[in-house]
């Protein structure tokens, strides 16, 4: 396994090592990205990597809470410790191979064992397109704590890391920090797969089930008009039962998913395109203007308009 000083020469990013505290070993900080640049949809803000974390032990120490602005998942790849929520007044005790999610203005405090430390990988995010998640059983913020490798298996955490590595070293490497939607959509990708393995009481088919009908929809042409009767008998079941099932493995409704996908092909056609809000719209699949205008302020809290004038300052 490389040390982080090697992954920073390599991929760029900043290492630093860090005086020791409460008579603890150096910490190994590596800070893989930040940005202060706002993408409208939503974005990575800052990702990082550390060996040796002590983490929030003077919050917990102290009784001192934190309320974060953004979302964070911190995945947890040596070590215990505990996480206390203010809101549901727990103490969840951490162990390796455990994700921690926190969510904007939940009051909340996380640190290693006394006298101890762990290592991590975390990466902040905000933005509408990650606020539509919450609320449907894909990211819950009354289940902060999810078993992600519950074996604490460490070459199924060293996966797991690379899958996050996946997510921000692109950013790492770029030579500016402005964000773009595909790191985004690279995130979005790692919490369906997360979703997909902490699901309480989902049969391994099931889960394969959920993967396969996602697929089905993101092989589809944007353009086209799904047919969801068709759909269901590709899996020999009616269109109600299809969507029931859908939505309970997926989180969302097919017909959400597939707006989703849209939308967000949408937001990188207005940056990175002279094309007319309409034509973005009709080349999508949207019957109408309207319509389409309608379905994006859903998805990320802005007109197409508002967003293209926000994306181009």
């Amino acid at each position: 396994m490389s040390s982080l000083k090697d992954l920073s020469l390599k991929h760029g990013g900043k290492y630093t090592v860090q005086s020791g505290m409460w008579g603890l070993p150096p910490r190994n900080y590596w800070l893989i990205f930040e940005t202060f640049d706002v993408l409208p949809a939503g974005y990575i803000s800052r990702a990082a990597q550390i060996h040796h974390s002590w983490s929030m032990r003077w919050h917990v120490d102290t009784g001192a809470w934190r309320d974060l602005q953004y979302y964070s998942l911190l995945f947890i790849t040596k070590g215990s410790g505990t996480f206390l929520d203010e809101s549901s007044k727990r103490e969840i005790p951490i162990k390796q191979g455990d994700l921690l999610c926190v969510f904007p203005g939940r009051k909340h405090a996380y640190s290693p064992a006394k006298g101890a430390s762990w290592n991590e990988i975390n990466v902040e995010f905000v933005g509408p397109v990650f606020d539509a998640w919450v609320g449907i059983g894909l990211l819950d913020p009354n289940e902060p704590v999810r078993h992600l490798v519950p074996s604490g298996d460490e070459a199924e955490i060293e996966a797991w890391v690379a899958r996050f590595h996946e997510v921000v070293l692109p950013l790492a490497e770029r030579s500016v920090s402005e964000p773009v939607l595909e790191d985004s959509g690279r995130l979005i990708n790692l919490i369906a797969a997360m979703c997909s393995t902490w699901q309480s009481n989902v049969k391994h088919e099931e889960v394969e089930w959920a993967n396969e009908a996602r697929k089905q929809l993101l092989d589809l042409p944007l353009e086209e008009k799904p047919d969801f009767v068709a759909l269901a008998r590709a899996f020999g079941l009616g269109e109600q039962a299809y969507r029931k099932k859908f939505k309970k493995l997926c989180g969302v409704s097919p017909f959400v998913f597939r707006s989703r996908q849209q939308i967000e092909a949408a937001c990188h056609e207005l940056m990175s395109s002279h094309k007319s809000i309409k034509e973005i719209g009709y080349d999508l699949g949207f019957g109408s203007l309207f319509y389409f205008s309608r379905r994006f302020k859903q998805v990320t809290g802005m007109t197409p308009g508002e967003y293209r004038n926000q994306a181009s300052h």
